[in-house]
């Protein structure tokens, strides 16, 4: 038995060697703001929300991705991110609860103020895994290409509101949903200098339930020879994410957001 695995394991080694692996990486800062509507719908709340109005804050993210020269072999892409954005939410706070209910009534009698519905600080924090396979087609044609794919997105969310300072409401969750991936790309090569300069079109659109979540990108990348195995260079583009999530699909929180913004980012590529 034991020779039988050592076989097995010297079989895939082989294997292994004899393909050529290239790999692409990125790493930048996405610039994103968010607007837009979340909606409470466990079973304490009543149609709650909170209308949010976030600035602009630098997140981080990188990507990775592999290729081999298999014919049949799909191209296998990770990435990494976290957006995060702060700003102003226009909190509307109902509850099921009656004797909840008649204590706020009192406060707002004695106030002479409504306290359910309240302007306040907030900030929303989301990280994201993307891990996906996908197929290019159209490729050393001169032409631009097509890719298209599927694969996984996991991630977690946390949305704070300061109520007054040094105490904050938090909700939170998270999941793993599958995607679907589509892109176009053209590239300019300059065979003398070993550059090229290419422009790039991607969507993502994820499939759970009775939601809708995609996201679009437009960027441009521009690459230099390093050395013989090795070229540099950056990347600058626009990325926007609509998210429309209903309450029952991903922890009882609904919304209807959008996130949007520039990115830039130093690549490299490795043959």
């Amino acid at each position: 038995m034991k020779k039988i695995i050592f076989s097995f394991i010297l079989l895939c080694a082989s294997s292994l060697s004899a393909i050529d692996l290239e790999i692409n990486i990125g790493t930048g800062v996405y610039y994103t703001a968010s607007d837009g509507t979340l909606v409470y719908t466990k079973d304490f709340w009543k149609d709650s929300s909170g209308a949010m109005d976030h600035n602009t804050v630098p997140s981080v993210y990188t990507w990775v991705e592999l290729e081999t020269d298999q014919k049949y072999w799909p191209k296998l892409r990770v990435e990494l991110s976290q957006l995060k954005t702060k700003g102003t939410s226009d909190i509307s706070v109902h509850t099921n609860d009656d004797t909840i209910n008649k204590v706020i009534k009192l406060v707002e009698d004695y106030l002479e103020e409504d306290i359910t519905n309240q302007t306040l600080d907030s900030r929303l924090s989301q990280t994201n895994i993307e891990t996906y396979l996908y197929y290019e087609y159209f490729e050393d044609t001169g032409w631009p290409t097509f890719g298209m794919g599927a694969g996984l997105k996991k991630f977690d969310f946390d949305y704070a509101v300061t109520i007054v300072e040094g105490l904050q409401f938090n909700d939170n969750g998270g999941d793993t949903i599958p995607l679907l991936f589509f892109k176009s790309r053209y590239v300019f090569d300059k065979s003398q200098s070993g550059s090229s300069l290419s422009f790039e079109g991607s969507c993502k659109v994820y499939v759970f339930g009775d939601s809708t979540v995609y996201d679009y990108v437009v960027k441009t990348d521009f690459l230099m020879k390093y050395n013989e195995t090795t070229d540099v260079g950056m990347e600058f583009g626009f990325k926007e994410t609509y998210i429309n999530i209903k309450g029952n699909d991903i922890d009882t929180v609904g919304g209807d957001m959008r996130n949007a913004g520039p990115y830039f980012g130093l690549v490299a590529h490795f043959r």
